[in-house]
């Protein structure tokens, strides 16, 4: 409460606020109609606390009204919320000097500034409140003390140091890191010298010229055009400076906080901890002549263990430079200086046109060369080397060549130990399969050997036309190759369905896989009248499992549908080729035809080995199906339909199958 000597204007010094009769109400009148040509609130209390008068402003202001004049404030809903008023009007009463006090009343805000009113004998007969809102005022200061905050509480969220200083580089305020990191309290450091941080460390030439720099900016577009005159804030590197977190090295930056038509100057300054970064590279320094040896060491040690050398080939001026391992593999002495006809001297002489050839490429400019060649050492022995060379470019532009080669002459002398015994081992399987083998090609090959007879046939006839029909015959041809191949690949099925080695394991999606088995089928199913219908499902989870062995199930499900419609006149003959998924996270397909049916008690018969329903059928086709769908962890099973013909049908789970088992 802020106070100072006032007096009451002269014309109310005869103003008898305690008396009675008609000089009180003449003068309440008169009193009433001067208050409300005034806009600020005005209430006038006498010496015994109650409400004398008020204008019309106060009654707009605070809600007066006439039945609070006599009362006390502290009776009156407008100033309920008002503490002490009554005291400071008492004082005021008492001592004759002028006084502020602030007020609320409802949900404003006021100055209400309390002033004596002196009778003619100079005794304080009352007082005169006046009340100036500053409800928007203390709103604007409540909101920039938020701001205020915020701002301090983000600055203390950023890593790193921050402090802003005024023009004379001195600290006004920082962030919690600044404090924390130079061991600083707020009060203990503000007002001080920016160059006394750090065991002033940062009491250097550079830094305060682009600190005055920055502090004379008023905004960062000035800070950049004083940069590209050469003078301006550009980051400083300060080490050795020392903080309560030990000696540490920093990045000095800075950017104005300066703004046009304000006359103080200040500037943000962010210290950037870079020790870390720093102690790093020194480390790496330091370490990197030894990491040099010891790598050097390592890449020796395994050359020396992989059998692998290497080499350097200038080849502007034939200069070669070898490794010692290199040396080691041709047996020459390590340090002799390497030419292209020492090279010569040990290349085997069955390999000297090929090494020729690789120095012709390499002469033309190749990017990647690799070759095999053979050595003749002295004592008459062969040594075999794998090498690969790859061209650069030197600083000076010429070409040069760095290569690897490999002793691989044990490598060499396994495989052709293992090439025999894998031809041993295989006329042995050729002996003991020959009767499976046979079985199965007769079943199999039947078809591609009947096509290759027919357009064998039919590509002579076409020669033998006058003039011959070279068109016709050399399509024919192309068509004999086909079957031939067609013959060749069925054989290759055939054989693995027999072997015991491990599928080719792969994501598969049976749609895919079931339209290709279509594509190759199609033309012999038109030639047999068989209408084909695929219905094949769009959301099939992908299977895994051997691509060709089960394309070899769909082909011969599709094959013995057709087979089963060959002596079907009196109806269509209609396949039909289904997808979907299946119960237990399976996946199934379906072949359905239309054909002559099989008697329902012979339907398990079907899946055994050497059981046909055909008089020209070996009964192996089914069996071996059913034996690569038991291998995938499914199932094949047949059903006859309600109508004509009979379904096929297998399953297999979509889950990915770690291994498949063994044929039956």
């Amino acid at each position: 409460m802020t106070e100072r000597p006032a007096t009451f204007r002269a014309r109310w010094n005869g103003l008898q606020l305690g008396g009675s009769g008609a000089t009180t109400h003449g003068f309440t009148t008169d009193l009433t109609s001067i208050l409300d040509s005034v806009e600020v609130p005005i209430v006038v209390v006498r010496r015994d606390l109650t409400v004398a008068a008020f204008n019309q402003a106060a009654e707009d202001a605070l809600g007066l009204c006439l039945p609070d004049i006599g009362q006390r404030p502290r009776d009156i809903s407008a100033f309920a919320g008002s503490a002490g008023l009554e005291e400071s009007c008492t004082e005021v009463i008492t001592r004759g000097v002028e006084s502020r006090i602030d007020v609320r009343a409802d949900a404003a805000w006021f100055v209400v500034r309390i002033s004596p009113s002196t009778s003619a004998s100079d005794h304080v007969a009352a007082v005169v409140l006046t009340f100036t809102d500053v409800t928007a005022f203390r709103a604007a200061v409540d909101q920039a003390i938020y701001e205020r905050e915020c701002t301090k509480a983000i600055l203390n969220t950023v890593a790193d140091p921050l402090v802003v200083v005024d023009a004379d580089q001195r600290a006004q305020s920082g962030n919690r890191s600044f404090y924390t990191m130079f061991g600083v309290s707020p009060d203990q450091w503000r007002r001080t010298s920016l160059y006394e941080l750090g065991n002033r460390a940062f009491d250097c030439a550079p830094l305060r010229t682009q600190l005055q720099a920055a502090v004379a900016a008023l905004s960062l577009e000035q800070l950049r055009d004083l940069r590209g005159g050469g003078h301006g804030f550009r980051p400083v590197e300060v080490d050795h400076v020392v903080t309560a977190k030990g000696e540490r090295t920093f990045i000095v930056d800075s950017r104005p906080l300066s703004f046009p038509g304000h006359t103080e100057r200040r500037a943000l300054v962010r210290f950037h901890d870079i020790t870390a970064r720093k102690q790093a590279q020194a480390a790496k320094d330091m370490r990197s002549e030894e990491e040099l040896r010891r790598s050097e060491a390592f890449l020796a040690e395994g050359q020396r263990l992989s059998s692998t050398g290497s080499f350097s080939w200038k080849v502007a001026t034939d200069a070669i430079t070898w490794s010692e391992q290199l040396y080691r593999i041709y047996e020459i002495d390590i340090g002799v200086p390497v030419t292209l006809d020492a090279l010569r001297a040990r290349v085997h002489p069955d390999d000297l046109g090929l090494l020729e050839n690789v120095f012709q490429q390499a002469g033309h400019g190749a990017n990647d060369l690799e070759w095999q060649y053979r050595l003749l050492m002295p004592d008459r022995s062969i040594k075999f080397l794998h090498a690969v060379a790859h061209a650069t470019r030197g600083q000076d532009g010429q070409l040069e060549y760095l290569a690897a080669v490999q002793d691989v002459t044990g490598r060499r002398v396994s495989e052709e130990a293992l090439a025999k015994a894998r031809s041993k081992l295989a006329n042995v399987a050729r002996v003991t399969s020959l009767g499976v083998l046979t079985a199965s090609i007769a079943h199999e090959i039947n078809q591609p050997l009947s096509g290759i007879i027919t357009n064998a046939s039919t590509c002579l006839r076409m020669l033998d036309t006058n003039p011959p029909n070279l068109t016709g015959a050399r399509e024919t041809a192309r068509r004999t190759i086909r079957d031939g191949i067609r013959g060749s690949d069925v054989i290759t099925r055939l054989r693995a369905v027999f072997s015991r080695e491990e599928y080719t394991l792969e994501p598969l999606d049976l749609n895919d896989v079931t339209r290709e088995v279509i594509a190759l089928t199609l033309s012999d199913l038109h030639r047999n009248r068989v209408a084909l219908q695929s219905d094949l499902a769009e959301d099939l989870p992908t299977i895994t499992g051997d691509r060709v062995q089960l394309q070899q199930v769909i082909l011969n499900l599709l094959r013995n549908a057709s087979d089963a419609m060959a002596d079907v006149h009196d109806r269509r003959r209609q396949l039909v080729v289904t997808t979907e998924r299946d119960e237990d996270d399976q996946v199934r397909l379906r072949v359905r035809d239309t054909g002559v049916g099989v008697d329902p008690e012979n339907l398990n018969n079907l899946l055994e080995a050497f059981y046909t329903t055909k008089s020209d059928g070996m009964g192996l086709g089914l069996s071996i199906s059913r034996s690569i769908i038991e291998r995938h962890h499914g199932r094949l099973w047949a059903d006859s339909n309600d109508g004509p013909g009979t379904t096929f049908s297998f399953s297999i789970p979509s889950r990915p199958t770690a291994s498949l088992t063994q044929p039956r």
